[in-house]
């Protein structure tokens, strides 16, 4: 069984090591990052395929009100030459050629609405579609971010309670003992102890131990682990 001292020792480690698993999982904390490149590659894909759509509809709301446009000029013309306002004869025919002209313009216009009729909605399909994934990625990047910051709150309290418990924990413990945990601590990203695995192993490193290092742990003696120097703490568990 470990000595009362090395027992307080390993009561702090497993604070120091609740802290040190705390940054690691608060530093690969993910607010989406993957979700987010996910949605920036469909934005991308939506200005081209979005943007195909709406120059479709723009060009045909275009050519809709260019008919409707040519549709109210023919009419004025008729009325002007069957009104009885108009009765030269060149005039007659200057507005007859206008009229050949506009309907030249309305029966292109015609095929290129056509045209439009037939392609417009399957680009607008494919436009729906992307848009539809562009919300549900966005959605799912709002859901990423709201639990990556409760995940935050919680480890900040656990962090802080932890926090708190140390100072009480590093009393009884000897300052000789001590300096030369916060010595291994430093050197061995933030554990300056490990527990001996019932293989008989180091719970750092996983070095088989030799058969005197465990004696001397049985003997309360402190000891570092060969390979990586970190204090072993024998459990009675182990024994």
């Amino acid at each position: 069984m470990a000595s009362a001292e090395l027992q307080r020792l390993w009561k702090l480690c497993r604070i120091d090591t609740g802290l040190v698993e705390i940054r690691k999982r608060a530093a690969a904390l993910d607010p989406g990052r993957q979700v987010m490149a996910e949605l920036e590659e469909l934005k991308k894909q939506d200005q081209e395929v979005g943007g195909r759509a709406r120059k479709l509809s723009s060009e045909l709301t275009d050519l809709e009100l260019a008919q409707k446009g040519i549709d109210d000029k023919l009419k004025k013309i008729d009325k002007e030459l069957y009104g009885g306002k108009v009765v030269n004869p060149r005039e007659v025919e200057n507005l007859e050629k206008e009229i050949a002209i506009l309907k030249r313009h309305r029966g292109a216009n015609d095929e290129k609405i056509l045209e439009l009729w037939e392609t417009l909605p399957p680009a607008k399909e494919a436009a729906a579609k992307i848009d539809a994934l562009i919300q549900e990625k966005q959605k799912q990047l709002v859901e990423r971010k709201k639990a990556a910051m409760a995940l935050k709150a919680t480890l900040e309290a656990e962090f802080a309670r932890l926090t708190q418990l140390r100072p009480e924990a590093t009393k009884g413990i000897p300052p000789t003992l001590m300096a030369r945990y916060d010595v291994i601590r430093q050197r061995n990203d933030g554990i300056g102890m490990t527990e001996v695995t019932k293989k008989q192993t180091c719970g750092n490193c996983g070095t088989v131990l030799p058969e005197r290092t465990v004696q001397g742990l049985r003997d309360e003696k402190v000891i570092s682990c060969e390979a990586c120097h970190t204090i072993l703490y024998l459990s009675e568990g182990v024994v």
